[in-house]
């Protein structure tokens, strides 16, 4: 890797993220009793506590309020969950 990329690595302190064909497959899975469900990709996860290592926090940033992402956010511990946001360019 040169020195002009590492240089502009190191300047990265954020990720922000949105959830659903990113830290998921997109998909929503519903029980036969109505419950929904996401499958969360394990490697996003560890690539979250490897950000976090070196300095980089994680922000999500979701149009949805569903408890499951709640959930996800708190056991990776993400800097921050911004959910209900329907206009994530603002």
């Amino acid at each position: 890797m040169n020195s002009k990329i590492k240089k502009k690595i190191k300047k990265i302190k954020l990720l922000l993220t949105d959830v659903d064909g990113v830290l998921t497959d997109g998909g929503m899975y519903y029980s036969s009793k109505g419950d929904i469900m996401k499958k969360f990709f394990v490697r996003d996860g560890m690539g979250v506590t490897l950000l976090r290592k070196h300095g980089i926090d994680t922000i999500i940033v979701t149009k949805e309020k569903n408890p499951i992402i709640n959930e996800w956010y708190k056991k990776m511990n993400v800097k921050k969950l911004y959910d209900g946001i329907l206009d994530k360019g603002k």
